[in-house]
């Protein structure tokens, strides 16, 4: 029981040993901080590319469908076709 009890102690402080070197080893702490960074920047790179995909559909939009450029110019620059009845409210 001993032995096993002195096994583990040993085991014990070597893990202590090992974790402590790499928990002070400026190296391995500018590594995980680059990996968090990387990881940031490829959440950013894939909301862009969402983005990105929005903004091809609305252009194609715009370009190819006349009732969704009527509908931005209505919306956006609150233009009213000639005969229309515009209502303000307050």
């Amino acid at each position: 029981m001993e032995r096993l009890k002195k096994r583990f102690k040993i085991r014990y402080i070597i893990f202590l040993v090992v974790l402590l070197a790499l928990a002070f080893n400026e190296g391995n702490r500018t590594l995980v901080k680059r990996f968090f960074e990387q990881n940031k920047l490829k959440k950013d790179i894939e909301n862009e590319r969402n983005e990105n995909d929005l903004l091809k559909n609305r252009i194609y939009c715009l370009e190819n469908e006349l009732s969704y450029l009527e509908r931005m110019v209505r919306s956006e620059l609150k233009v009213v076709a000639p005969g229309e009845i515009e209502y303000r409210f307050s």
